[in-house]
């Protein structure tokens, strides 16, 4: 699996991120899982809406444009909603609801996705 670093302005926000890019992985999402620890997140994409039914947990969302700009962050989503991206949305980041810090992403912040190595993160093996 490919993984990167969430960064905004040169500072790390999330340490892993998954990638993933392809239908079958994307229609699974977090469904095959019972938690998401803190400083790990998911990044689906192409993916403008996702639903939460079946899960086991609570997420966070922040939907991303093409350029790579939040159009939308939505908190605490339980299981069992749908949940729309919004005009211009292209790709999501979930993350395990609560850990992520609410003041360090707004709707208009531009992030990058820095690809690591596999099964690393800056060079350290995981």
């Amino acid at each position: 699996m490919k993984t990167a670093v969430l960064v905004k302005n040169g500072d790390r926000l999330v340490d892993v991120v998954e990638l993933v890019v392809d239908l079958k992985s994307r229609l699974i999402g977090l469904l095959d899982r019972s938690s998401l620890e803190p400083q790990r997140a998911m990044y689906l994409s192409p993916c403008s809406s996702i639903h939460t039914f079946f899960m086991k947990f609570y997420i966070d969302l922040v939907f991303l444009n093409r350029e790579m700009e939040v159009t939308r962050i939505v908190r605490d989503v339980g299981p069992g909603r749908i949940v729309l991206g919004g005009s211009g949305s292209w790709s999501v980041l979930e993350m395990a609801s609560g850990w992520f810090p609410v003041n360090a992403l707004k709707v208009g912040d531009k992030v990058c996705l820095n690809e690591t190595e596999a099964g690393t993160v800056d060079g350290i093996t995981e």
